[in-house]
């Protein structure tokens, strides 16, 4: 069995489909149509009303196929599926010991990331910078769509010498048309999918699972350029800069959804981090007004684009277990991290197995940098104890490793992926 094959294998026995369908959607389509008379192949999907302060029952994507077909023992999952993403100290860490810095193949993960490409000239947004007086700190980074990040004056202890700080170049601007004088790219001219079409292909014919980052969607995006105090305070006094923010990068992510779609990608990384350690960030109810239909429409343009099957994949750091329903509802498959620090990994996934799998549950605050490997084990051994009991469950950990992670505990848990059969 390829890690691809295992991988639709461990969704679709959680009733997954890939199609935008949880089995209980389809079973509830079927029993709906069969007693109003119709055929459940031939029942005509309807898309559920929109209103971004409901929660209405799932629709029926308009491409998925009648019904699920059960997956039998011969192709159930026969392994955890892992991924580890790791900071360029750690890589530096893992050439030395296994001779290559991608955790992709030292490690032989069972994904391989792959996207469109962006070619955005950075030198025109220092020149924008510079011609508007913003004044950028000495050593600034100007990254893709006027992204500026700060390499601190003194390496933090540890040798994270990766680590940057955030400058807000957009937190000034006072007016619309202030802010569409920037360079923003031509998206029509500069956003390609290349030969990602090719590169799919490949990872499939190497029994791999693809998977495309697409995290910091819309609100995360914004606030990098304007900050997250100001941004939060436009949306809060109805400022029409934080929304034409918000909605350039909704375009933007919609935009590339449809290149992945069209690419036959298996996996999309949508996501924002709303939640903190001890809940979200902001109300359900501003949420609600301000970022799901926005992430709503870029899944809407995943779904009407797929050629095969594809599982939305939503990454929030902290505990959104509020909004997970809601994310539910607009089309999410899998849930990421799953931070144990904040989120019970056994209760969340108890309450939610039957909707959605679940991506993570390694804690990056606590297990990898402070456990031991038997902690490691532990932690991966209830991962499997959930997968068992038909939970759909990817395991890695919540975030990347820093380099204050020992590596007896990053090979403690490859070892023990390997070891644990389901």
């Amino acid at each position: 069995m390829t890690s691809l094959e295992n991988f639709r294998a461990m969704m679709n026995r959680a009733g997954l489909d890939g199609h935008g369908n949880t089995a209980a959607t389809l079973a509830a389509a079927v029993s709906s149509s069969s007693s109003s008379g119709v055929h459940a192949a031939s029942a005509t999907p309807t898309a559920s009303a929109t209103n971004n302060n409901s929660t209405p029952a799932n629709s029926i994507a308009a491409n998925a196929p009648a019904a699920t077909p059960a997956v039998s023992s011969a192709s159930a999952p026969q392994w955890l599926p892992l991924d580890i993403t790791v900071t360029p100290p750690v890589a530096d860490l893992t050439a030395a010991r296994l001779g290559s810095r991608d955790p992709e193949l030292a490690f032989d993960l069972d994904f391989r990331y792959c996207g469109p490409r962006l070619a955005d000239d950075t030198a025109r947004w220092r020149d924008a910078f510079a011609a508007r007086h913003i004044a950028l700190p000495p050593g600034a980074e100007i990254h893709p769509i006027g992204e500026v990040l700060i390499a601190p004056a003194q390496t933090p202890p540890g040798g994270a010498y990766h680590l940057r700080e955030k400058f807000y170049p957009l937190a000034g601007v006072t007016s619309l048309d202030e802010l569409r004088a920037f360079p923003w790219p031509d998206l029509d001219a500069t956003l390609d999918a290349g030969a990602l079409a090719e590169e799919v292909a490949a990872i499939h014919a190497a029994g791999k699972v693809a998977v495309c980052h697409m995290e910091m969607t819309v609100f995360e995006a914004a606030w990098y350029r304007r900050g997250m105090d100001v941004l939060f305070a436009d949306l809060i006094e109805g400022n029409e800069i934080g929304a034409w923010l918000l909605d350039w990068f909704t375009d933007y992510s919609a935009r590339r959804a449809k290149l992945v779609a069209l690419a036959g990608v298996d996996v999309v990384g949508l996501g924002d981090d709303i939640g903190t350690q001890r809940g979200m960030m902001m109300s359900l109810p501003f949420w609600r007004e301000h970022l799901k239909p926005r992430l709503k429409r870029v899944i809407d343009t995943l779904r009407a684009h797929q050629r095969a099957p594809l599982w939305v994949r939503y990454h929030s750091d902290g505990d959104i277990r509020p909004a997970i329903d809601d994310l539910v509802e607009i089309g999410v498959d899998i849930l990421n991290p799953m931070q144990p620090e904040c989120m019970p990994v056994t209760e969340t996934i108890d309450a939610h197995r039957h909707h959605l799998a679940f991506w993570g549950m390694i804690g990056t605050q606590t297990t990898m940098p402070f456990g031991t490997p038997a902690d490691v084990r532990a932690a991966l051994a209830e991962c499997a104890r959930l997968a068992r009991a038909g939970a759909g469950v990817i395991v890695a950990p919540t975030h990347v490793l820093e380099p204050d992670v020992p590596w007896e505990n990053i090979a403690a848990l490859t070892a023990a992926i390997r070891d644990e059969r389901l």
